[in-house]
């Protein structure tokens, strides 16, 4: 939680001070550029809807809408250190968040499909705190795509995902982490069979164009070409083998920090081959192996190039019991040094009693190493390892905790209620330290997040 108020007024030398608070804030949020890519498959077992389908039909096309009413606490509002809390006190803060939900679908064994889904998320915090009281805003997303030929062995996609994120720094000022990003794109599938249901093969290439724009940091803005390739082969009929490969060519829109060395354009490479399917009526399994590059480009900074790997079991014991845990190795885009080398386990258990409530909880830890960072003049890297033969570079290791424990509740068909609770932390020894050896930032924080929800929906 750094200390620092950068203005877009200040002079050259303060500049450079608030560039060095920028890439501390990204860094210490964990911040990614594109997630990793998440894969159709899963060894989980999910346990069917409790309540019937809902909505209001209207020939072919199906609306359903909705809206919550979310009580929030955060008692970490900052992500800030207890080593930093001696100087400051953590802020909690309690908010109200309404988010308003809509989806509108036609008939899905159609030849034309058409997907529309949109939900709001407003956010009012209770607190005279101006740094807090910043906060309040409006976010969301609002999904599009349309399929044609979807019962045909060739079919075309068109799409456009917007999101809207809401965070907060990491510091107790009025800027925020507010981003707003973009994917427009298509996507051909070629799929031989006679329906959809009986099809043992299929191959998708797509491509789009993302936009990624941060309302106070136009440093980290950044354009990008993204490609992917997926497919899969129903072999056996509750076995599947299948591929995953996606190619992005991402760049940033200002210099400023290529040619400071803060961060890098990059070509990241995922590809990945594997297996998902049921060992028995109650053990399912998911596995995969690959290989994944950076490609930044600054030559002269190592970048990622290792194997990634990933297994995950599902166990259902009992028809209202699902368990699952699971080990992955992937490589995240980073602000940070181009990118992190993650190794993660998890573990996660649903229950379902009765037809009303179904409890879920999850936990996961996180090893990451990210990429080579080239230290700025007049501030000091604790905790971080040097990088052999660049002098002036260090390289950053963070362990990151998350968990979640949730209850929900089918009161009716038409309200829902949600209690639980979130878990994030960072446990990390890297700091940045003044020239005088004051503190500016330490990476490691704890935050505990409880909340309750009342959904009407129809």
């Amino acid at each position: 939680m750094l200390k620092l108020q950068p203005t877009s007024r200040r002079t050259s030398g303060r500049a450079q001070t608030a560039l060095v608070a920028a890439l501390v804030l990204v860094a210490s949020a964990s911040l990614t550029l594109i997630a990793a890519p998440v894969f159709a498959q899963s060894a989980e077992i999910t346990l069917p809807p409790i309540a019937k389908d809902r909505g209001l039909r209207s020939g072919d096309f199906l609306l359903r809408p909705s809206i919550g009413v979310t009580g929030h606490y955060d008692t970490n509002i900052f992500n800030a250190s207890t080593q930093e809390a001696l100087i400051n006190p953590i802020h909690g803060a309690a908010s109200v968040r309404i988010t308003p939900r809509l989806s509108l679908q036609n008939d899905l064994t159609g030849n034309t499909v058409f997907n529309f889904a949109a939900a709001g998320d407003g956010r009012v915090y209770v607190s005279g705190d101006p740094a807090v009281k910043s906060l309040n805003n409006f976010g969301g997303n609002a999904n599009l795509d349309v399929t044609f030929g979807q019962r045909k062995p060739i079919a075309f996609t068109m799409y456009d995902f917007f999101t809207r994120s809401l965070r907060a720094n990491t510091w107790e000022t009025t800027t925020t982490l507010n981003r707003n990003i973009n994917d427009v794109g298509g996507r051909v599938e070629f799929h031989p069979g006679d329906t959809p249901e009986r099809r043992p093969f299929n191959i998708a290439l797509s491509g789009s164009y993302i936009i990624d724009r941060f309302e106070d940091y136009g440093g980290f803005n950044t354009n990008t070409i993204h490609t992917r390739l997926n497919g899969s082969w129903r072999f056996l009929p509750k076995t599947a083998a299948y591929i995953d490969a996606t190619w992005d060519f991402r760049s940033f829109t200002d210099p400023m920090l290529l040619q400071r060395n803060l961060t890098y354009n990059s070509k990241p490479f995922r590809a990945r081959a594997g297996t998902s399917g049921a060992i028995t009526k109650r053990i399912s399994f998911d596995l995969s192996a690959g290989w994944g590059m950076s490609l930044l480009s600054a030559t002269a900074t190592p970048g990622f190039s290792s194997f990634l790997a990933g297994a995950t079991f599902g166990f259902r014991p009992t028809d209202t019991t699902r368990l699952s845990i699971g080990y992955t190795h992937d490589m995240n885009d980073s602000y940070l040094g181009g990118f992190a080398d993650v190794h993660r386990v998890g573990a996660g258990a649903k229950q379902r009693f009765g037809s009303i409530i179904d409890l879920s909880a999850s936990f996961g830890a996180s090893y990451l190493k990210y990429g080579a960072a080239q230290a700025t003049s007049g501030v000091t890297v604790v905790g971080a390892k040097t990088v052999p033969g660049m002098p002036g570079y260090f390289q950053r290791y963070d362990w990151r905790l998350d968990g979640n424990v949730t209850a929900s509740f089918e009161v009716s068909r038409y309200v829902a209620l949600a209690i639980g609770y979130n878990l994030r932390s960072v446990v990390t020894p890297f700091k940045l330290t003044s020239s005088t050896s004051s503190l500016l930032d330490a990476g490691e924080y704890t935050a505990h997040e409880m909340f309750a929800t009342v959904t009407a929906r129809y």
